[in-house]
């Protein structure tokens, strides 16, 4: 029997725009020297509490342990540690323990994970472009930016038109600029192209019902956290009474919260990141309760190629699966050179990986030539 024996660290820092982001992966080592796990488990700040969280699960509880029980140590390191529950650390840790477990299994059984989690139900993946704008953009920059999007093969494009100053409000003038800025994107993209308005859970109820029935003439594919998760009722006060479809979750981690949201009819596309809501293993139990509704799953990924790998195995292994965050192709361009056998978008999809596991090598000098920062710099937000 193979036998877990440690941890090796190999984190990273990209350039994003005007912004570092940091990428906490590792390989999770067994007692073959050639045989490992790749994970992720980032969280775009607080890295190094999470690596020492991973270090202390590995060192107290996995080491020793059978790879190929990755139910078993879900479930025993979400029950026994008081990090995990509810806490975006502690289900960060899990998150990317789970991502090297499966990935040990499909290199041990010799099959892709996809192929473990039941199958595809796909030969592709489709793929949404996000990460090529600023927020700060004027209505003209942001079109010339979309038709750039679409002559490079993508039918879907996120953005966020709000900006960075406004909180809970929005004043006559940025509500204005907001929806310069979308009725601008729409102009440039035409009518078959789906746009993705993200809020990033910056507004009460009455302001943000009060947008999205001003964006409504402009067909948005979704409204993406238009309130905070903090609470559930203001999703739905918020899903009752626009009409366009609400996505969120990436600020919820496990399938409790899903469950609410669900529960109380406050969403329609359930966005889990695998990094962070508790990996392989606990999104594909989301997507099921999701699936009892009849809603999808579109994954938040803001992930490095392992997180997205991981996202587009599940991603094939899903039947309420709709689309796929993706950020590859604007970041700088070593993304590819990290894991250089990763599967490359062509038009609006990626292909299926190939190959056991995650069926992905890691170039450990690019790796090592762009080490992992810590923490970025605070974010400030109107308030």
């Amino acid at each position: 029997m193979v036998k877990i024996t440690g941890i090796e660290p190999l984190g990273v820092t990209i350039q994003f725009h005007n912004s570092r982001r940091p990428w906490l992966i590792f390989k999770l080592l067994t007692d073959e020297p050639d045989l490992f796990g790749i994970g992720e488990a980032s969280i775009n700040s607080n890295d190094r509490q999470v690596l020492s969280l991973l270090e202390e699960w590995v060192g107290f509880y996995l080491q020793g342990k059978d790879p190929m029980h990755h139910e078993l140590h879900w479930t025993r390191l979400y029950q026994d540690s008081n990090m995990v529950r509810g806490g975006v650390l502690g289900t960060t840790a899990l998150s990317g323990i789970d991502i090297a477990l499966w990935d040990l299994k499909g290199k041990l059984l010799n099959r892709p994970i996809y192929e473990l989690l039941g199958g595809p139900l796909q030969q592709e993946i489709r793929v949404y472009a996000n990460g090529w704008y600023t927020g700060h953009s004027s209505p003209q920059e942001m079109a010339g930016w979309a038709k750039d999007v679409v002559e490079k093969g993508f039918d879907a494009m996120k953005f966020d038109p709000f900006g960075t100053r406004n909180y809970f409000t929005i004043t006559p003038a940025e509500a204005q600029l907001t929806e310069d800025r979308v009725a601008a994107v729409r102009e440039a993209v035409g009518p078959n192209v789906e746009i993705l308005v993200e809020v990033h859970a910056k507004f009460n109820v009455a302001t943000a019902i009060a947008l999205g029935r001003r964006l409504e003439r402009y067909r948005p594919f979704w409204f993406e956290e238009p309130v905070s998760q903090e609470n559930v009722s203001e999703m739905a006060q918020v899903r009752r009474n626009i009409g366009i479809p609400i996505a969120t979750g990436e600020r919820l981690f496990t399938k409790f919260p899903f469950y609410e949201l669900i529960k109380q009819e406050a969403v329609d596309v359930l966005q889990p990141d695998i990094c962070n809501a508790g990996g392989i293993t606990e999104l594909k139990k989301i997507a099921a309760i999701a699936e009892a509704q009849h809603l999808s799953m579109a994954p938040h990924n803001t992930n490095s190629p392992v997180g997205t790998v991981a996202s587009f195995h599940l991603a094939a292994a899903m039947p309420n699966f709709l689309i796929q965050e993706y950020h590859a192709e604007f970041y700088e361009p070593w993304f590819f050179d990290l894991v250089p056998d990763q599967p490359r978008r062509t038009g609006n999809h990626v292909p299926l990986p190939n190959g056991p596991g995650l069926g992905i090598t890691l170039d450990e000098s690019v790796a090592r030539a762009h080490p992992l920062e810590g923490r970025r710099g605070w974010g400030h937000r109107g308030i």
